[in-house]
């Protein structure tokens, strides 16, 4: 197990213990990278400490002082250049990490011999601290029942691996732990400790841009103080030259067929984009073999993970922190992601049962392995340093690195067609992120930077948009071209097919949506999905209201600040979404409503189901308002809220807050129409999402996210609504008068109803 070409020696213990590590050290003083991975997880979609879960790299290295050796970690985002004064005083500025240390047993073959047990039993993922901040209560290692996996450790000339079985005790209360661990007291894991040396002669760097559609990673270089910013950032990716060692990634073999096949098929759509550059041999999928190791530095896995409840697959890389290059990439792709988009394809096709069952079961399987192919895609993309573009789906052809929605068509006969419902292969913008990170270029391209310029500059000609996390997600997110999810470039035009797709699936709505040998309490799961089918496009809309548009780039490039969304376009956005608050939009049909039971005994209902205040029943009441709020959380976010009255302060013609909440009580409580009198339950279905708001527009109130002008416009609109209503003759009109007014007096001495719960809708 040792040699003298590998980094570490992995030594026989004399006395034949298992349960104690010896390494012999000879290299002393050399940064090298520590990671962990866990391979044995916890299974756990809410706490994320999965099989193939890889930790933050750190650079370390071993030191030796007399007779003990330290293992000391340093922070990688600080990292001094220059000469030897300079880079003295780098590392003297910033405090070191000692970690463990360990008294020298001996010496021997030129190697010091230590006792790494302790080393290697403890904590470097952070479970614990983890565990803790997920509610789960305060765990502790188990010393007792831990120990290094001594027979399964592995050394090379480039890397050590030093699993351990770690133990963790604690109170085993937590709703998450409860859920998967056979004893949520005594939660055990497997910790692959992985210390890499890095590449002897360093991969040239490729400046990071803003606009590359790249992970900029770095550090901070105090050597460069008073020359320029001590900011330094590089684009990551894989050494990729003629001729040398191709970017192979091995598929899991745990992943089943025709899913793996589908995860390979999808995950060689980058092989055209590598080709186009010159490079066709520098990159392939492949299945793996018996012997699949992800864990193996020299092996770029696709892992198959299993979690209880819907969870996210991730593609994550491992960097040398002074160039960028990624030395080893590992991908998750949660096994749970199949049975989602079988359950979208069966609510929406409802296929058994039917004469053409076979037919619709086809196109069901299809979409699941269309999905498979895309997300390979996707998180490989990440793997290859590449991050998410959320603007790729009003490409001409969408980029593999948005979040698509299935794109459903209905057909002239009023049918739902999933034929094309995910894209076959890359975009023009993943193209652009391979040419970017991984284009060679020669003396008639000019230099780098300028080659680089030139593809920036024809990406942004072609109308290839660029938006990511922050900008697409989350109730900070302002750009109005962004938001994951969304079948169409135009927000609009997207709501309304997707309106007419959940209108078509809920009037079809019967137990052939659901296999026969199911239980028909999970109807109800299909239902709400159908239900909140168009989440999505609903925060596409409303991302219009108070949107704004920008790009990233350089304070020396041409370009433009932040421009909001025209008036006219944020009008429209304002009432088609006000719309969704009456009656005949929140209703369900009596397709639904006469096909649901509750949940048989020995099952239950999951967090996918929308809640019930009805007992063991369903409960239309809390149907209603989960879609009200789908619209209400969005326009009334407090954020939102901000831009609008700023926007509508420098252009009176954009809506402001005061129009946003004519807006949707125009919709609810000051609708001059009538209900349809077909609707199940109208009336209750148009009075609860009335309530619905005006508690959401109560608790907004007292939000001190939103800036003292902007609460005090929209205190204004309520009190003059609560006029209005006293005014009435309806007598839940008077009732909210009356509730509007005394909260305004005492807002301790009335009782809100608290918000609704949305089931999740994410990943898809």
């Amino acid at each position: 197990m040792s040699g003298e070409a590998d980094f570490i020696d992995l030594l026989p213990d004399p006395e034949l213990r298992s349960d104690r590590l010896l390494l012999g050290i000879r290299h002393f003083d050399e940064p090298f990278l520590v990671t962990v991975s866990l391979s044995q997880g916890l299974g756990s979609s809410d706490l994320w400490l999965d099989r193939g879960r890889a930790g933050k790299a750190r650079l370390a290295e071993f030191r030796r002082i007399g007779d003990r050796v330290l293992f000391a970690v340093r922070n990688k985002h600080f990292l001094t250049s220059g000469d030897e004064a300079a880079v003295r005083a780098g590392d003297e500025s910033f405090a070191l990490s000692v970690v463990w240390s360990g008294p020298v047993l001996r010496e021997e073959n030129g190697a010091v011999v230590v006792d790494a047990t302790g080393l290697v039993v403890a904590d470097h993922d952070r479970v614990a601290e983890h565990l803790h901040a997920h509610e789960q209560g305060d765990y502790t290692i188990d010393e007792s029942a831990s120990l290094p996996l001594v027979a399964d450790s592995r050394t090379g000339p480039r890397a050590v691996r030093l699993p351990a079985l770690l133990t963790f005790r604690g109170p085993g209360r937590g709703r998450s732990v409860q859920a998967v661990a056979a004893d949520p007291r005594a939660i055990t894991v497997v910790q692959q400790l992985n210390l890499m040396r890095l590449p002897a002669t360093p991969l040239p760097v490729r400046r990071y841009h803003p606009a590359s559609g790249g992970y900029g990673i770095g550090y901070a270089d105090h050597g460069l103080v008073g020359r320029v910013g001590t900011q330094v950032r590089f684009q990551p990716r894989f050494r990729a030259e003629p001729g040398g060692d191709p970017i192979v990634f091995q598929v899991d073999p745990a992943v089943p067929e025709p899913f793996r096949s589908a995860v390979v098929e999808g995950g060689n759509w980058w092989q055209r984009a590598f080709a186009r550059i010159g490079l066709p041999d520098a990159y392939r999928v492949e299945a793996g073999g018996a012997d699949f190791d992800p864990y193996d530095p020299d092996v770029n896995g696709v892992v198959w993970v299993h979690r209880a409840g819907r969870g996210w697959s991730l593609g994550q890389g491992l960097t040398d922190p002074r160039t960028g290059e990624i030395l080893h990439a590992r991908v998750r792709l949660g096994s749970q992601r199949v049975e989602q988009v079988r359950a979208l394809g069966e609510a929406l096709l409802a296929p058994y049962g039917r004469p053409d069952e076979a037919e619709r079961l086809a196109a069901v399987e299809e979409l699941v392995l269309a999905r498979l192919r895309q997300l390979a895609a996707h998180e490989i993309g990440h793997a290859l340093g590449f991050m998410h573009n959320f603007a790729g789906t009003g490409h001409p052809e969408p980029s593999v690195m948005d979040y698509p929605h299935a794109r459903i068509r209905v057909t002239e006969e009023g049918e739902l067609d999933l034929s094309a419902a995910y894209g076959t292969e890359l975009g023009p913008w993943d193209h652009y992120l391979v040419a970017h990170a991984y284009a060679r270029f020669g003396e008639d391209d000019g230099d780098e930077d300028t080659a680089l310029a030139v593809l920036r500059r024809e990406a942004a000609e072609a109308g290839l948009t660029y938006v990511s996390d922050e900008d697409a997600q989350g109730p900070h997110a302002a750009h109005a071209d962004a938001v994951p999810w969304v079948g169409g470039a135009d927000a609009l035009r997207a709501l309304e097919t997707m309106l007419r797709v959940r209108r078509i699936a809920l009037d079809g709505f019967s137990r052939g949506v659901l296999p026969p040998d199911r239980q028909t309490g999970e109807l109800e799961e299909r239902a709400a999905l159908l239900h909140l089918l168009h989440r999505h496009e609903v925060a596409a809309v409303a991302r219009l209201v108070g949107g704004v548009r920008y790009a990233y780039g350089l304070a020396g490039e041409a370009g433009r600040g932040a421009e909001a969304v025209d008036a006219a376009t944020q009008h429209t956005a304002l009432t088609r979404l006000a719309e969704l608050l009456r009656a005949e939009q929140l209703a369900l049909p009596h397709t639904v409503l006469d096909t649901l039971t509750p949940p048989a005994i020995r099952y239950g209902r999951t967090e996918q189901y929308l809640d019930t205040g009805a007992g063991r029943i369903f409960d239309p009441f809390e149907a209603v308002r989960a879609a009200t709020a789908l619209v209400t959380q969005q326009l009334l976010d407090p954020a939102r809220l901000n831009r609008v009255a700023w926007q509508h302060a420098a252009d009176p013609a954009v809506p402001g807050v005061v129009d946003i909440v004519d807006a949707l009580l125009a919709a609810t409580w000051l609708r001059s129409d009538p209900v349809l009198g077909e609707l199940p339950g109208g009336a209750a279905v148009q009075h609860t999402a009335d309530w619905t708001l005006l508690n959401h527009l109560l608790t907004l109130l007292d939000d001190t996210a939103l800036h003292t002008p902007v609460r005090m416009s929209l205190r204004g609109a309520v009190r003059r609504l609560a006029t209005e209503l006293r005014c009435q003759g309806d007598e839940q009109a008077r009732e909210a008068g009356e509730l509007i007014r005394d909260y305004l007096a005492d807002p301790g001495a009335v009782r809100l109803d608290p918000l609704p719960r949305v089931p999740p809708g994410a990943p898809n």
